[in-house]
């Protein structure tokens, strides 16, 4: 459901924070005083500040509320020991691996492109600063002068409209953060120049959607950037203000929200620096029904995230690391903000979901200290499963950029508790707009894509993340055209044969299920229905009953009307870039191990069935795979993954 006009939660409340308390972080919670609890109101309703969500406040409510009861009944729960000071680790190896990239006019020169790309520099200049600021880094490392010279840079590029690639909308946010974070350490000269420009911008020239109403999170990007343009007084509100009114239809029922495609990616990536516009003080007309879309969509984010802490797959730039780098800032903002109202519970669940984030961002750090940007192990020269707009500088300088947010954003004082991704107990279909199914039972996970795009995400079980696993042996994304090639399609499910001999499947279909029904819901297991009709003329159909229990994944699919032989296909990956994946094939079940962590597909029934191992290398955003086919003559199977 659309929500273009809400019902104010709240009037009194919204006050500007000032620039010193964001940036000396949210870590001053050891008593409940009126300004903790002022901070807390810009982001979490009055209404829903109370122990029990009420059912009308979210629609997860219900599920919220279980989770909190079942919080501390966790037995196997263990800390990630990561700490605040673990983001500026990561942000100094990558800044100093950018270093190198670096021209004498300040630029971050990507060393595949050869050519500066898009936000690079700005970001770069942004990561540098917060470390500045923390006093990781000193005036005297050259570090601070690149620094200083990025941002330099970048304001001359705003002023002159000759930003990179025409990407001026992604500039303003890390400029201002940057411009905040530095302010304190350079001289007077630099610090009026700065002001200078940031006076002068023509936006109806730096902006490529400026002033439009469309779903896309360009317009969000650069209008929080003029928020905080607005906020050091160098233009007024009015831009702001007109622009996020365009935008509030855009967000669903759950607080999510969406454009073109449903990417789940850029849901977050828009809803993050809404988030924090909130945190730093936006009080204008707005106000209250962003803090009720944010405060829903916060919730939303934490029951959909992996228990390896990533991101849900779905549509375009999934499986890039910056996903789990805008879940940090959004977890501790709201991690911080519950803190405030002394909910202990509630912030450390969000703040052990921004560990997870970070520290599946930890698993992709390469040698020279950058990312991997995509989650596999390849060359950055062979751009593996990147986007055409994918670039090793850009993005990894945009997720550094974000960790330096949710550093400032953080609060050590915050103990980690079980999130909803450690404990489960939930089947939550999002079908509308965003086609998707997902469930977790005790730390056990699985996505479901109910209609694929065809073009990224094929239809069917997309994601299996086994506890005590590995994420990528899943796998963690099925296999598509984008990346895979033309008419490639494949996720773990059902494939039949037709009368000319010919095969078809469910992963190659664009079509929505006739009916899914939860049909359990606890911690230990969940269990739901999917039926999709195939040809209704035919009277064929496929009924997946999928259940979660004791770390395992279990699939009862049962075809009617189909006469010929059955399959149930598994994408299985054969290596990430660098390490081979080792692998057992008997005639029941397929074994695979990566770093010391193992999966193994099982087909329970029927008795007489032939496992198939395709000899033909797929592509895969995570790697390289082949199709494993389990093929069978009834019509009806059970198949596990543990």
């Amino acid at each position: 459901m659309k929500r273009a006009s809400q019902i104010s939660l709240l009037s009194f409340f919204l006050t500007i924070v000032s620039c010193s308390s964001f940036l000396n972080g949210q870590n001053q919670n050891k008593t409940i005083s009126k300004e903790n609890i002022k901070k807390a109101n810009r982001l979490i309703p009055q209404v829903v500040q109370s122990t029990t969500i009420r059912n009308e406040a979210h629609p997860l409510s219900g599920k919220i509320n279980r989770f909190l009861k079942n919080q501390d009944n966790l037995n196997d729960f263990k800390l990630t020991g990561l700490k605040r000071n673990d983001y500026l680790e990561i942000i100094e190896k990558q800044v100093r691996a950018m270093l190198k990239y670096q021209n004498s006019k300040g630029r971050i020169i990507d060393p595949v492109e050869k050519v500066e790309k898009y936000y690079t520099t700005p970001c770069f200049a942004h990561s540098v600063a917060v470390l500045a600021f923390s006093g990781k880094l000193k005036k005297t490392d050259p570090l601070f002068e690149s620094g200083v010279k990025a941002l330099t840079e970048s304001l001359n590029d705003m002023v002159n409209n000759r930003v990179n690639g025409n990407h001026g909308d992604f500039y303003t946010w890390p400029v201002m953060l940057a411009y905040e974070n530095f302010k304190p350490f350079v001289n007077k000269e630099v610090l009026n120049s700065w002001n200078t420009s940031l006076k002068s911008i023509d936006i109806s020239k730096l902006y490529a959607f400026y002033n439009k109403e469309k779903a896309m999170n360009w317009i969000l990007v650069h209008a929080s950037g003029e928020f905080l343009r607005a906020k050091n007084k160098f233009t007024s509100h009015e831009y702001v203000e007109r622009m996020l009114g365009f935008q509030l239809s855009n967000f669903t029922n759950s607080g999510m929200y969406n454009e073109g495609g449903n990417p789940l990616s850029y849901d977050l990536f828009a809803r993050h620096y809404l988030a924090g516009v909130l945190q730093l003080g936006y009080k204008g007309k707005h106000a209250e029904v962003l803090q009720d879309n944010l405060w829903r969509g916060a919730w939303t984010s934490m029951f959909l995230q992996s228990p390896f802490g990533e991101l849900p797959a779905g549509y375009r730039s999934s499986h890039h690391i910056w996903n789990e780098a805008e879940q940090c800032v959004l977890f501790e903002i709201y991690a911080s903000a519950y803190s405030d109202l002394g909910k202990k519970e509630e912030a450390g669940a969000f703040k052990r979901a921004a560990m997870l984030s970070l520290n599946s961002i930890k698993q992709w750090i390469r040698e020279d200290g950058s990312g991997y940007i995509v989650k596999n192990r390849f060359p950055i020269e062979n751009k593996h499963g990147y986007e055409r707009y994918s670039v090793h500088t850009c993005y990894n300088m945009l997720a550094t950029s974000m960790l330096a947010q949710a550093w400032q954003f953080s609060n050590d004082e915050i103990n980690e508790l079980p999130a909803p991704s450690d404990i489960g107990g939930f089947v939550i279909p999002i079908l509308k707009p965003f086609h998707k199914i997902f469930a977790n039972a005790n730390g056990t996970y699985l996505e479901y894509e109910t209609n694929g795009d065809q073009k990224y995400n094929p239809t069917g079980i997309i994601r299996s993340h086994i506890k005590g696993g590995h994420p990528q042996l899943g796998p963690s994304n099925g296999i598509a055209p984008l990346f895979s090639g033309e008419n490639t399609y494949m996720a773990t499910g059902p494939l039949w044969e037709n009368s000319d001999g010919t095969w078809s499947s469910l992963a190659e279909l664009k079509m929505d299920p006739s009916n899914v029904e939860i049909l359990e819901e606890n911690t230990h297991s969940v269990e739901f229905k999917i039926t999709y009709d195939i040809a209704p003329e035919k009277s064929q159909s496929i009924t997946e009953i999928i259940s979660i229990k004791d770390h395992k994944i279990i699939v009862e699919t049962e075809f009617k009307g189909f006469e010929g032989k059955k399959r149930i296909s598994w994408p299985m990956l054969i290596n990430d870039g660098k390490n081979k994946v080792k692998s057992q094939i008997s005639d029941r079940f397929v074994e695979l191990v990566l770093q010391e962590k193992n999966i193994r597909f099982s087909v329970i029934q029927p008795q007489k069935i032939n496992l198939i191992s395709s000899d033909h290398l797929i592509k895969h955003v995570n790697g390289m795979f082949k199709g494993v086919f389990a093929e069978f003559s009834g019509n009806k199977v059970i198949y596990t993954l543990e």
